[in-house]
């Protein structure tokens, strides 16, 4: 039964967010993310709008992966690489040292 007052598990944005270097890592893979999904997209030739429909999301919610704004959920990750046509682990390519990441 529960208890009155406060909940045991708090509901919204995850605690994640509230720590700055993991944060900005999340920031930052969601760019990546976005941008080889806009790649993919772009390399076959798709509008948004079709990629939205064969993904099975809104063509808004396109627009907002793509620009990283989007914490996209594994179930969208796996049908955007069903819909590409590519193996999951092709949405995360390596980042080289170049670019400021390890391998």
């Amino acid at each position: 039964m529960p208890t009155a007052g406060k909940t045991p598990t708090k509901r919204g944005r995850s605690e994640v967010w509230t720590r700055g270097p993991t944060a900005r890592a999340i920031k930052r893979e969601l760019r990546r993310l976005g941008e080889r999904l806009r790649q993919l997209r772009l390399g076959r030739g798709l509008t948004q709008e079709q990629a939205a429909e064969a993904i099975g999301v809104h063509p808004k919610h396109i627009i907002k992966m793509e620009q990283g704004a989007a914490n996209v959920t594994v179930a969208t990750l796996v049908a955007a690489s069903v819909a590409f046509k590519v193996p999951l682990r092709e949405l995360f390519p390596e980042v080289s040292e170049e670019e400021g990441g390890a391998k």
